[in-house]
């Protein structure tokens, strides 16, 4: 799989920066900043999210319905109500709440310079567009790494989809509970 920047500049052949940038009314060179500042959490959101079997269960049930695809292969459609409502459902599931998510534009805009409401209205764009991204990359519908790679470091879903195959460890098609913690002493499996 592909870094998560490199995936997003693959939206939409291409064009996914391009029609950030117009949607938002930034440059080119201020999307490109924008998305490298606020990648980051995502890719900590990620992290945070699939360290727990139920956040597991949630992000993969989630991946697997498919209904983000259509925002990375047309990323206009991750600027519809639609689209940001799923857009920040990803949000909630990864950062947690939305003062999370304010504080996540708030540091972004300080290292770009672009203002924090831009940068809010932007997180669950991309959050679509890199659930749509990794639907994509998982099902083998987008290009990935060289070498049939996971993406190593700049990738913490590939880096998971790589330990659990090291692992012999594999998901069942089974829903993820909607509670988070697993009652004490029982496998949440």
């Amino acid at each position: 799989m592909l870094p998560l920047f490199d995936m997003l500049s693959q939206a939409q052949d291409g064009r996914g920066m391009e029609l950030l940038a117009r949607q938002f009314n930034l440059s080119q060179q201020q999307a490109q900043l924008a998305v490298e500042a606020l990648l980051p959490a995502f890719s900590q959101g990620l992290k945070r999210t699939t360290s727990d079997p139920y956040g597991l269960g949630g992000f993969l049930n989630a991946l697997a319905n498919g209904q983000y695809g259509r925002y990375f292969d047309n990323a206009g459609q991750a600027f519809s109500q639609q689209g940001v409502q799923q857009g920040n459902d990803v949000l909630g599931q990864l950062f947690g709440s939305k003062d999370l998510s304010r504080a996540v534009a708030a540091q972004a805009a300080q290292a770009t310079g672009i203002g924090q409401q831009v940068l809010q209205q932007m997180l669950p764009v991309i959050a679509s567009m890199v659930m749509g991204g990794l639907f994509k990359q998982s099902t083998g519908q987008a290009q990935s790494a060289p070498a049939g790679g996971f993406g190593g470091a700049n990738n913490p879903l590939g880096q998971i989809i790589e330990e659990m195959m090291k692992q012999g460890g594999s998901m069942t098609g089974q829903a993820a509970p909607q509670q988070r913690q697993a009652p004490q002493g029982q496998n949440p499996f």
